[in-house]
């Protein structure tokens, strides 16, 4: 094999990791957020570890998905693309990434993590298993491993860092990612353009799109609502030099969910729609308000 062969073999291998999907791993961050554990370089060191761990774990997942859905993905407009459906990447690649990759993952978890990660990790993986060979074509049952799947995520950064997890981010989070859950389904289901076929692979029929909207819909309301409740708790106070400031974050909230459900609504959120905010200046903006809102609301303590 040539060396131009080997560069293109293991630039294929890196797509095939879906590196760009790592960001969804960035939730193991949120507990060293929550928790104020940003100043403790031990706690910053051992959430990053965490990360590496689940982004490991994840490709390690996309191998072996890509290679459950190779005939369907080889017929399908935009996954024919992927390097194993396109030939791009040769089988025993993909054979040793979904092999290999949750190996380095376990290894990187022992040296440096708590017993306790091991265990969050090893379920995550174990239900990525379980969702790519059955859960996924379950309707409503897909939605809730999806946002079981970002939730161990949230519960692997606090075991990571030795915090415990507040029942309020908890509330949160459940009801978020259901919606985030919900979303992604809505996006397949309005590339029908509004007939009455089932999505390949999942168990949702056109028919069910107005359903899928309320209901994701709803669930971001309901995060929204916790979030409030979580500002207005009188423990709160000691938390936050200027607890008011906070109520910033649900109107950015409020912006980002009606954007990216009317966004979908209008055809705009391709696929994932977490790759989407990625990209989208809005998005970005939102995340970067959130991040002032609350450093503001700890650090500074303002006359309302």
């Amino acid at each position: 094999m040539s060396s131009v062969e080997e560069r293109a073999q293991t630039g294929a291998f890196i797509r095939a990791m879906r590196p760009q999907h790592w960001v969804k791993n960035l939730l193991v961050f949120v507990p060293l957020l929550t928790a104020h554990e940003y100043e403790n370089l031990q706690s910053i060191l051992a959430a990053a570890v965490a990360f590496a761990c689940f982004s490991l774990c994840a490709s390690a997942g996309y191998f072996i998905n890509d290679l459950r859905d190779l005939e369907s993905d080889r017929v399908h407009t935009i996954k024919r693309h992927r390097p194993f459906a396109s030939g791009a990447l040769p089988i025993n690649w993909g054979i040793a990434g979904a092999i290999g990759l949750p190996l380095l993952s376990l290894l990187l978890a022992v040296s440096f993590l708590p017993l306790a990660f091991i265990g969050v990790l090893a379920l995550y993986f174990a239900l990525t298993i379980a969702y790519t060979f059955y859960l996924k074509r379950v309707f409503t049952a897909d939605v809730l491993t999806l946002s079981v799947l970002y939730m161990l995520r949230v519960l692997a950064g606090a075991v990571a860092i030795e915090v415990v997890l507040s029942s309020w981010l908890l509330a949160f989070c459940i009801f978020f990612f259901i919606s985030l859950a919900y979303l992604k389904r809505y996006i397949e289901l309005r590339k029908l353009n509004g007939g009455n076929g089932k999505v390949h692979g999942r168990g949702y029929f056109g028919e069910d799109e107005a359903a899928i909207f309320s209901l994701g819909v709803a669930n971001a309301t309901a995060s929204i609502v916790v979030l409030a409740l979580f500002i207005n708790n009188a423990d709160t106070t000691n938390e936050y030099a200027s607890r008011n400031v906070l109520w910033g974050l649900c109107l950015v909230m409020v912006f980002w969910t009606n954007r990216i459900w009317i966004s979908a609504s209008r055809g705009m959120v391709d696929e994932d729609p977490v790759e989407f905010a990625l990209h989208d200046r809005a998005s970005q903006l939102a995340a970067v308000l959130s991040i002032a809102v609350v450093l503001v609301a700890r650090y500074i303590d303002l006359p309302f």
